[in-house]
C-alpha cells in the first residue's frame, strides 16, 4: 500500500461523490437523498468494523462505503418514477448504478494516487455491493460488511424518517406512512444480513424505529380510522 492507500482522503472523496449527486437534481434530497444515506453507509461500516474486532482492509472498505452508491448519478430517472411513483421496472435501472459506478471511482482514486491493487479491491467492492443471496456465491469478509453497513444505514431513525419523506415526494398520506413505519423491516428480520454482529446491530436500530413508530401511531389512535 502507498501512502495514498493507507491514509485516504475520505472527506475529499465524500464532496466529489456529494457534489455527483447533487449534480442529478434528484439523488440529493427527499426521499433518494444519497449524500444523506452514503455518509450513514460509511459510518455503518465502521460500526460494524469496530464490533466485529477482526482483522479487515479497513480503508479499501470505508473508500467503498462513500462511493458505493456513486453510479446513481449516472441512472435515468424517467426509468425510475413519475412524479406520482416508482416505475414498474425500475429495479432494473436501480441495479445498474454498481457497475456504472466502478469506471468513476477508477478515475478518482487514480487521480488522488491510490495504488492499482487498491483500486481493484475497492472497485470489487463497488460492483458486487448490491449482489444479495445466491447472487453471488463467496463473498469477502469486507463485502460482507459493505453490503450489511448499506442495509443498516436505511433503518433506526434514517428508516423513520425516509417513509415521510417518500410520502411527500409521490402523494402518500401521513396516516399511510405511519402504518407503514410501524411494520417496515428492510433486513427482514436479519435475513439480509451478513454477519451476526451487523444482526445485533440491526436489532438496535429496529427497536429505535419501533419506538418512534409506535409513539406516533397514538397519534392516529381514533375511532374515526
Amino acid at each position: 500500500m502507498n501512502t495514498a492507500d493507507k491514509n485516504p482522503e475520505y472527506k475529499k472523496i465524500y464532496q466529489f461523490v456529494k457534489a455527483k449527486l447533487e449534480s442529478t437534481g434528484h439523488f440529493n434530497y427527499g426521499p433518494f437523498d444519497e449524500t444523506y444515506y452514503t455518509l450513514r453507509a460509511y459510518e455503518s461500516a465502521k460500526d460494524i468494523i469496530r464490533k466485529l474486532n477482526r482483522k479487515v482492509k479497513r480503508q479499501q472498505l470505508l473508500v467503498a462505503a462513500i462511493l458505493h452508491d456513486v453510479g446513481k448519478s449516472k441512472l435515468q430517472p424517467s426509468k425510475l418514477f413519475s412524479r406520482k411513483e416508482i416505475l414498474e421496472h425500475a429495479g432494473e435501472e436501480w441495479h445498474r448504478h454498481a457497475e456504472l459506478g466502478v469506471p468513476i471511482a477508477k478515475a478518482l482514486l487514480k487521480k488522488l494516487g491510490h495504488s492499482g491493487e487498491f483500486i481493484e479491491e475497492v472497485c470489487y467492492l463497488i460492483e458486487h455491493h448490491d449482489q444479495r443471496g445466491d447472487k453471488l456465491k463467496q463473498r469477502t469478509l469486507e463485502l460482507k460488511i459493505l453490503q450489511d453497513a448499506d442495509l443498516i444505514a436505511d433503518i433506526g431513525f434514517a428508516g423513520f424518517i425516509r417513509p415521510f419523506l417518500f410520502s411527500g415526494k409521490f402523494g402518500r398520506t401521513v396516516i399511510e406512512s405511519i402504518q407503514f413505519v410501524l411494520k417496515e423491516d428492510r433486513t427482514k428480520d436479519g435475513e439480509l444480513l451478513n454477519l451476526n454482529v451487523s444482526k445485533s446491530l440491526a436489532r438496535e436500530r429496529m427497536k429505535q424505529q419501533a419506538a418512534l413508530a409506535k409513539q406516533m401511531a397514538k397519534e392516529i389512535d381514533s375511532d374515526l380510522i
